[in-house]
């Protein structure tokens, strides 16, 4: 198994990518006059999610973007990523990858606005697929420690590089929602980090069968 391998269409990815452009379209453009009561229902709040038990948002969240720089942008990282991972995990465990990583980004910005920033629990209202799409640049980077002869040797001298610009390189500007990427990115490195342990002992163990 490598990660260069590409023997089938990246199905989840692509399709991931079509929902999240269609809810861009709709809440952009046929509700374009009531763009406050879009981002009122559908972007993350952290006050609204732990008080008042808006719990959807952890879900509405990662498919709304605020413009089309956010959501172009987004969906580029998740294409060019998923592309290369899922046919690396398989359909089901990148799936499962794409949205425990989006949700632990969620709650990283959840905890951190309303227990380490309190105050503005009532006042953040985050969106966009970021969280999750952070979650498989830990996964490509746990790869990259742990399978490293996985990894075409091009991508082994660009990811640490784009990982530090992506985690660090706007970390001063305060509208980014700083806590999901970096939620997102470890949740998205433990589990890569889980199934390349378990791939390599499957490997030590096939080695042993053989043997």
């Amino acid at each position: 198994m490598n990660v260069e391998e590409k023997k089938r269409l990246p199905l989840i990815t692509t399709l991931l990518v079509i929902v999240n452009a269609i809810v861009f379209l709709i809440a952009d453009f046929v509700f374009f006059q009531e763009q406050e009561r879009v981002v009122a229902f559908m972007a993350l709040n952290p006050a609204l999610v732990l008080e008042e038990g808006e719990y959807w948002r952890l879900f509405t969240s990662m498919f709304y973007h605020f413009n089309i720089e956010h959501v172009m942008f987004n969906m580029l990282m998740l294409y060019f990523s998923g592309a290369i991972l899922e046919p690396f995990f398989g359909r089901l465990r990148f799936f499962i990858l794409y949205f425990v990583s989006g949700l632990l980004a969620d709650a990283a910005l959840i905890i951190y606005n309303s227990v380490i920033v309190g105050e503005n629990a009532e006042i953040v209202f985050a969106a966009g697929a970021s969280g999750a799409v952070y979650g498989l640049l830990g996964a490509f980077s746990a790869i990259l420690l742990l399978l490293r002869d996985k990894v075409p040797g091009e991508e082994r001298r660009r990811l640490p590089l784009m990982v530090f610009l992506l985690l660090f390189g706007n970390i001063f500007n305060k509208s980014v929602g700083h806590a999901a990427h970096f939620g997102g990115f470890f949740a998205g490195a433990a589990l890569g980090a889980g199934y390349c342990m378990y791939l390599r002992r499957r490997q030590g163990g096939e080695q042993r069968t053989k043997e």
